[in-house]
């Protein structure tokens, strides 16, 4: 047992495990590796599941316990969610620092693809690559590796009878769930369930806010009110990065709710992109890595070119990763009160619907043939069987996808 390795994500840290944790995790590293990760990782959860493979199973510098209660603040906050776990456990290997290190890691694989496919996406290529084949095998692959990280998740954070309660009635609530009100309802109720539930009803809970997290706050809430409030034409264009930061603030529960409201902002005569491009956005973006929202700088370049790519992305991503650092930095004070955490256990419980219901959501959109049932099968026992990387079984399924295209044309 080594207890330096076992520092969990909403412990203080003492001043030596601080040392000790810089002096294995070099910046640079936390760079490579994560980079690396999310560069091989097509989906949020993919690089959740990733994240979790390297850093507790493989290195063991977390507790799966840890780590759980890092995806589940990362569900609690708006933002794309494999990002928003990213950046903390960039947090909590290295500080501040880390936070940027590993979120600029997390963004930097998908944004130079989906650039790369704003530059090029007219040409036959760009959409001979994207064949619905293709994408069918891949969200196939995404869900068994989804399934397979529900499957662990589980049988680690759901025992209790009130967690198994939680877990069920989220699943169920998700079914019909398609606003981001719903998600933070199901999550708060979770918390509250817990809260309520806990034996330590006499603990008090007290954490304060700094003059620095008050100005961050205001800020965040002003960019809500520039995306909440109706604006003349004139402005759609002119304030269309600060309503992006704004409405990046309202998408809780990773990118299932993002697209009405992207397509609100982008599809516009005065922003300009047109309905078919937006469409097209979306059809590329399981090709690239990273969560659904990695659409953002193909949106970014066909406004303002390279500068808007960059803008968009900054925009997007930038203010929930602040604000899931403020919410990690007091939960390091709350974790101590019993009743706190009794909350977070039902809350951890009830995240675990979010894995099932993705599951179900990207299945349900897959055609019911043999051949993706082969694929189910092989990822399947590669993921849990083989513990086999992630690039090694997209690339086979592609390159066997590829052939079989390549010999058997489809139509």
């Amino acid at each position: 047992m080594r207890p330096a390795r076992e520092m969990t994500a909403l412990h203080a840290p003492t001043e030596n495990e601080t040392t000790r944790c810089h002096e294995r995790e070099p910046l640079w590293t936390l760079f490579r590796v994560v980079f690396g990760l999310s560069a091989l990782s097509w989906g949020g959860l993919a690089l959740m599941a990733q994240l979790e493979n390297h850093y507790v199973e493989r290195e063991e510098r977390l507790t799966r316990l840890a780590f759980s209660d890092i995806v589940a603040l990362a569900w609690m906050v708006p933002g794309p969610v494999g990002c928003n776990v990213a950046v903390q456990l960039g947090h909590v290997l290295r500080g501040r620092a880390g936070a940027w290190v590993a979120g600029i890691a997390s963004v930097l694989p998908f944004f130079m693809l989906m650039t790369a496919f704003a530059i090029f996406y007219q040409t036959p290529l760009v959409r001979e690559v994207a064949s619905q084949t293709l994408l069918n095998h891949f969200s196939v692959v995404l869900a068994t590796l989804i399934g397979v990280t529900w499957y662990k998740q589980t049988r680690a954070l759901v025992r209790g009878r009130l967690e198994w309660t939680a877990a069920v009635l989220g699943s169920i609530a998700l079914v019909g769930a398609h606003t981001p009100a719903a998600y933070i309802g199901m999550l708060g109720a979770a918390f509250m369930s817990g809260w309520v539930r806990s034996d330590a009803r006499d603990a008090r809970l007290s954490t304060t806010l700094s003059p620095g997290d008050w100005r961050l706050l205001i800020g965040l809430c002003v960019l809500l009110v520039i995306f909440a409030l109706p604006l003349p034409h004139r402005y759609e264009l002119a304030l269309l990065w600060p309503r992006l930061a704004g409405a990046g603030l309202t998408l809780f529960g990773g990118g299932f709710s993002a697209l009405p409201v992207l397509k609100t902002l982008f599809v516009t005569p005065v922003v300009g992109v047109t309905d078919n491009e937006f469409t097209l956005a979306f059809s590329l973006s399981p090709l690239s890595p990273g969560p659904l929202l990695n659409v953002v700088p193909f949106f970014g370049y066909l406004i303002e070119g390279w500068r808007g790519a960059v803008i968009a992305t900054i925009a997007l991503f930038v203010p929930s990763g602040c604000l899931v650092v403020l919410a990690q930095r007091h939960l390091h004070q709350l974790k101590t009160n019993p009743r706190f955490e009794h909350g977070m256990r039902v809350l951890r419980a009830v995240t675990t619907a979010f894995l099932a219901i993705a599951v179900l959501r990207i299945v349900r959109n897959v055609p019911f043939e043999p051949a993706y049932l082969v694929t189910a099968l092989f990822s399947g026992f590669c993921f849990a069987k083989l513990k086999m990387p992630v690039y090694a079984v997209y690339g086979t399924v592609a390159v066997v996808c590829g052939v079989w295209l390549y010999f058997v044309p489809v139509g």
